[in-house]
């Protein structure tokens, strides 16, 4: 009888141990934290691509607003350089028709016409300067729009880019390339003007010279010692006071 009790007890204590463990497969398992995820990785591509396409799309928007200052200053210093040319034509235009009339030699008025021309060449070759300036600028613009597109192509080779990362690299590429054209066509713009006022300054800085000597005598008329050919020649002194320079 007692070894049957024995049994009795052990067997149920098998069926508790059973049931403990059958309890254990049903329970929720532990959760385990996620894996840790890389900090470099954003909704972007890595931080260093991300921080690269910032940085490019900030300096392209510097070219961009600097090409167009610089436009904007071309245009206004053209706009000057038409305006003083002019209104010299119109004064050596008027000094000319009172000279074809006659008139006193030395005349006041026409004195101070030649000083208004001649102080209208002066300003043509102050703006003759700044577009020189500019000019070194603006090829300066085009090395900086080279390095800036050297840049976006290395950033293609970066890895852990996403497709948008080489969406906004492809347009600002697109940008830096036509600021490039933009940078090209202001630099011829600007050779041609300059060599246009430069060979306008030369031919008019001769004519006022001949200029002031008609004035001094009161009419038209090759200064002596001119050649035949209208190449400058020895000229005596003149007889008459030199127009005065302001």
């Amino acid at each position: 009888m007692a070894l049957s009790v024995q049994r009795s007890a052990l067997l149920l204590a098998m069926i508790v141990l059973g049931g403990c463990d059958q309890a254990n497969v049903f329970a929720p398992a532990a959760s385990s934290s996620p894996p840790n995820s890389n900090p470099a990785i954003t909704q972007t591509g890595t931080m260093t691509v991300r921080k690269s396409i910032e940085q490019l799309r900030s300096d392209q928007a510097a070219l961009s607003n600097g090409i167009a200052t610089q436009q904007a200053q071309f245009n206004a210093t053209r706009g000057q350089l038409a305006g003083d040319a002019r209104t010299y034509s119109g004064l050596v235009s008027g000094i000319t028709a009172r000279l074809q009339a006659g008139t006193t030699p030395g005349n006041p008025d026409l004195v101070n016409q030649w000083n208004a021309a001649q102080g209208k060449l002066d300003a043509v070759t102050i703006a003759v300067g700044s577009l020189n300036s500019l000019a070194s600028q603006v090829t300066t613009q085009a090395s900086v729009a080279g390095y800036l597109l050297e840049n976006v192509r290395a950033t293609y080779r970066v890895g852990g880019a996403v497709d948008e990362d080489h969406r906004n690299l492809r347009a600002i590429e697109a940008e830096t390339r036509r600021s490039m054209q933009q940078i090209d066509r202001l630099i011829v713009d600007l050779n041609a003007e300059i060599a246009r006022e430069n060979t306008f300054l030369g031919r008019e800085r001769s004519n006022l010279a001949a200029l002031s000597y008609n004035v001094n005598v009161g009419r038209l008329g090759a200064p002596p010692g001119a050649s035949p050919a209208g190449q400058p020649g020895t000229v005596p002194p003149p007889t008459r006071r030199p127009v005065p320079l302001q």
